[in-house]
C-alpha cells in the first residue's frame, strides 16, 4: 500500500496538466480522501471519446452529471441524451444537505447549488 505522499505525489504528477481543466473530486486512499490530491481533467481533451463503466450503484451517472456541469461552467456546449430519466434534474438547482457539504468540505470547495441551461 502507498504512503500518503507517494500518493499525493502520484495524484499531483498525474493530474497536471496546462490550460484550463475541470474539478472532478479528491483522489482517495484507503477509503479516505486525501487532501490536496486534486483529480482534474483538462477541458481540451473533453471532445474525445471516453467509457464510464461501473457496476449498479457504483457512481457513473453522477460522474457524467459532474463532468456535463464542469463542462457547461467553462461554457462548453453538451449534449445528453438520457432515456432512463436519471439527469432530468439537471436543470433545477440542487439542494445542501449534510453528504453533500461533507463531501465538498473534503475536497476544498465551497458547494454552491446551481440550475444548469437546457435547450
Amino acid at each position: 500500500m502507498a504512503t500518503t505522499d507517494d500518493f499525493l505525489k502520484a495524484v499531483q504528477d498525474g493530474y497536471t496538466f496546462k490550460g484550463e481543466s475541470a474539478l472532478m473530486g479528491i483522489g482517495m486512499l484507503d477509503g479516505q480522501p486525501v487532501p490536496g490530491a486534486i483529480v482534474k481533467l483538462p477541458l481540451k481533451t473533453m471532445n474525445r471519446h471516453g467509457l464510464i463503466a461501473g457496476a449498479t450503484g457504483t457512481g457513473k451517472t453522477k460522474t457524467l452529471q459532474v463532468i456535463a456541469e464542469a463542462l457547461s461552467d467553462a461554457s462548453v456546449p453538451v449534449m445528453l441524451m438520457d432515456i432512463k430519466g436519471d439527469l432530468s434534474g439537471i436543470a433545477a438547482a440542487g439542494t445542501v444537505n449534510d453528504k453533500i457539504t461533507d463531501r465538498y468540505q473534503k475536497i476544498g470547495v465551497e458547494y454552491k447549488a446551481t440550475a444548469y441551461p437546457l435547450n
